[in-house]
């Protein structure tokens, strides 16, 4: 009798631990953040030609403590239209997480914004997440004729989508902050 109490008291607290466990999965709606320490930026020119790399590092992540400083040049040429990539890591951890494969396994609650300063510049999400809605991992920066010469930059948000719902038409994050870095590129 000692022995099927003991079960009956086993067997709920097992249940309720393995629910638990799946309660954690960051795929979820209200899925834990990512800790984000590194981006890097490639855009390679559409018509042919060498990639261009730039990478911030930030190694305390969206935390208090500013990113290091930019390495890499990013040199737009006017008339030209480049394919662009972003790499999420999280080069704190043993061995280094790519986070940028487990965006893409969570499309659905995330969304990289981008914004270009100079005139001219037009940077287009290419890739959508399983809604059909824009993701920006993939995306094209697109230089007129006519962009303004210069120094610019390009802010690059990583929105993860909690309790607010990710909107295909939104312009800005309407939800959590992952990362929110600005990187230096010149139009000569």
């Amino acid at each position: 009798m000692h022995r099927s109490t003991s079960w009956k008291v086993a067997a709920p607290a097992a249940l309720l631990l393995a629910l638990a466990g799946c309660g954690d999965s960051s795929t979820e709606p209200g899925g834990e953040s990512e800790l984000i320490t590194r981006v890097t930026l490639t855009l390679t020119p559409q018509g042919g030609g060498a990639a261009q790399t730039a990478v911030i590092n930030d190694p305390d992540g969206n935390g208090p403590q500013a990113p290091q400083a930019q390495t890499g040049t990013l040199s737009l040429a006017r008339g030209t239209t480049y394919t662009g990539t972003v790499r999420f890591e999280n080069a704190v951890a043993s061995p280094i997480e790519d986070i940028t494969a487990e965006v893409r396994a969570e499309a659905n609650e995330h969304r990289v914004f981008y914004t270009a300063s100079t005139t001219g510049v037009t940077i287009t999400t290419t890739d959508t997440d399983g809604q059909n809605r824009p993701l920006g991992l993939a995306f094209t920066a697109a230089v007129g004729a006519t962009a303004a010469q210069g120094a610019g930059t390009a802010r690059v948000l990583l929105c993860h989508y909690d309790s607010s719902p990710k909107v295909g038409t939104a312009t800005s994050c309407t939800g959590e902050t992952d990362i929110d870095l600005t990187f230096a590129y010149t139009v000569p």
